[in-house]
């Protein structure tokens, strides 16, 4: 296959056995030489002002509905048979300057987390974007098509998944995914943001208790139920609205299984009613949805689901909470983080093969499930937490009111799915979350609440300051868990008369000919490595000549435009092999540098292995 000259091919990291198998056809990805996506951002305040730059944000739709018969997620293995209304990935971008985030909201019921590690990988090769600030969340219908392998549901409902994998649909979606992020990086905009609340009656527990104790699915209106709807509002520069993120906990089945038609269900239905109004389109993000139906719940057709009337019962609720959201800012800031939850998983469950990451066995007969949780926080009052599961609403209810961030809330079916997460106190009335599609054991609630509570209290709060007075500090750089080399400026050592770090911009500046920057690395294994730089420039300062060097490998070039020296962008610059052992590497202006010209500001270099 011959490639343009500007691309090359770069064999993409995929976590495991049974992935590489089904993914064979799409192991290689083209990268573009140089391209325009990178930490862009432009500063409004001076060095050591509580505002890092100028927030901006992007949205884009991106159509994944199939044109041919699929196989359908939710309820029994079926085929569609048509179209109701068409799916889509809504994607969100938001820049405040030093943190870019990605959120996706897809048509889909559920995908396997190592369907989400390996689309992240993909995107962290192809754009830069760390997996810490990219969220796949699903609307959970139940009639849109599958995605990827089935993870842990072919653990519980195995008679469902004995046809192939769809490897051309799922690869279609992925790259749907990356092209709209890719679009969004390059439509960034000024841009506000507002929040506020909302309440809806549109949902209804499901879990009924029999005389006997015993749950089945049905409707009890007097056990627990989330009805508040949490809304993100993110307009332009001139008021107009660019997007809204509306989060609020449903299920997806107003249709049932006998229902063959390919349809967003409630939350698509809403989404394209509530951008109708409102002018801009709309992320449906689900919420702690394990125990809460439609009030129109499993019915054979549309008509009979009063799959319209959602637009009144819950969309005109969005709009009118939006109504209701009159000041927004464009003093945002971003910080997101991560923990691991464990916790103990049921005895005598299978595990799929590519879920290896996802557990951890203490003996023979004891195991834990190592449940990913994420965070999000914009600016002060702002908490958005996540994990792959459906998780019962009186769970999210509590740590909702325990939060010390007035608005706190809670995307489910975010970057895979886990099984079903009940509270505890559930256990004892069965049913089909408890006893069917739960990995999970009586103490999972405890230690969620406990696990996410500590970290919104602690380490999210800490965040407000560790993450915008950074300092420089050389230290050693070793592989991350997926082998790739983050060079930031952090850890770099500035080596020359004037060269500065400037931590308001996590950067390097003032960089002159008789400048540099040295790493010091440490790897077990040599390798060969796709290079990533991420700088700014004045346009009258580019095309300054610098060099890349480890002890086996250089990388030339010329330093790119940017813009100016407050937007930074990033791009490969090209492939850097490295031996084994503790080394240094570094970076400096090329022989026929201008000495009357800085080289640029530069932020960080990332080794992507080959």
């Amino acid at each position: 296959m011959k490639l343009p000259e500007n691309y090359f091919v770069c064999q993409a990291a995929i976590q495991n056995k049974l992935t590489r198998m089904k993914y064979m056809i799409i192991l290689f990805i083209a990268f573009c030489f140089v391209m325009p996506s990178g930490y862009a951002n432009a500063m409004e305040s001076l060095p050591g002002s509580d505002h890092a730059g100028i927030f901006r944000a992007a949205v884009v739709k991106v159509d994944i509905t199939p044109d041919e018969p699929k196989m359908l997620l939710g309820y029994q293995a079926r085929q569609s048979t048509g179209v109701h209304d068409h799916i889509y990935h809504r994607i969100v971008v938001l820049d405040d300057g030093i943190t870019r985030f990605v959120l996706v909201s897809s048509d889909i019921c559920v995908i396997s987390p190592s369907e989400y590690d390996h689309v992240a990988s993909l995107l962290f090769r192809r754009l830069g974007i760390a997996p810490e600030n990219f969220w796949w969340s699903l609307t959970h219908t139940h009639s849109a098509p599958e995605v990827g392998v089935p993870g842990l549901p072919e653990v519980f409902m195995g008679e469902r998944y004995k046809h192939p994998v769809d490897t051309a649909y799922t690869s279609f979606v992925e790259q749907k995914l990356m092209e709209g992020v890719e679009q969004a990086c390059k439509q960034l905009v000024k841009a506000k943001l507002g929040v506020g609340w909302g309440h809806s009656n549109a949902n209804i527990n499901r879990r009924g208790i029999d005389v006997n104790g015993k749950v089945s699915l049905g409707m009890d209106p007097d056990r627990p139920v989330d009805r508040r709807i949490g809304l993100i509002r993110i307009d332009k520069e001139d008021g107009t609205p660019l997007v809204l993120l509306s989060n609020y906990a449903v299920h997806g089945t107003a249709l049932n299984g006998a229902h063959l038609q390919i349809s967003g269900d409630v939350p698509g239905i809403v989404s394209e009613y509530v951008e109708e109004k409102a002018g801009a389109p709309m992320l449906f993000i689900n919420g702690a949805a394990g125990n809460l139906a439609p009030i129109y719940s499993t019915y054979s057709n549309p008509s009979s689901a009063h799959l319209s009337q959602f637009r009144v019962l819950l969309g005109d609720k969005i709009l009118e909470a939006n109504r209701q959201i009159t000041y927004t800012t464009d003093k945002v800031r971003l910080f997101a983080g991560k923990t691991i939850i464990e916790t103990p998983r049921k005895e005598n469950l299978g595990w799929p093969s590519d879920l290896g990451d996802y557990t951890r066995s203490i003996d023979k007969d004891n195991h834990v499930i190592k449940l990913p949780a994420r965070f999000l926080k914009i600016n002060d009052d702002i908490a958005i937490w996540s994990l792959p599961v459906e998780l019962f609403c009186e769970i999210s209810n509590e740590i909702r009111d325990r939060s010390p961030y007035p608005y706190t809330f809670y995307y489910g079916y975010t970057n895979g799915w886990l099984g079903y997460l009940p509270a505890a106190a559930e256990f004892k009335h069965g049913g089909y979350e408890v006893d069917v599609v739960c990995p999970y054991t009586p103490a999972a609630e405890q230690d969620v609440k406990n696990a996410v509570l500590s970290y919104l209290q602690g380490d999210l709060k800490a965040k407000l300051s560790a993450d915008r007075t950074p300092f420089n500090r050389p230290s050693l750089v070793e592989p991350d868990e997926t082998n790739v080399l983050v060079l930031s400026a952090e850890k770099g050592k500035a080596i020359g008369p004037d060269i500065k770090y400037m931590p308001e911009w996590k950067a390097f500046g003032w960089f002159q000919h008789k400048d540099k920057v040295e790493w010091e690395i440490n790897i077990k294994e040599g390798k060969e490595y796709i290079v990533l730089m991420e700088w700014s420039v004045a346009d009258d300062h580019a095309g300054q000549p610098f060099i890349l060097e480890s002890n086996t490998g250089r990388i030339t070039g010329n330093v790119g435009k940017s813009g100016s020296w407050e937007t930074f962008t990033s791009a490969v610059i090209g492939a850097l092999k490295i031996k084994a052992g503790r080394q240094k590497i570094t970076f400096k202006p090329g022989k026929e540098s201008d000495t009357k010209k800085a080289l640029l500001d530069l932020r960080k270099i990332i080794l992507v292995p080959l």
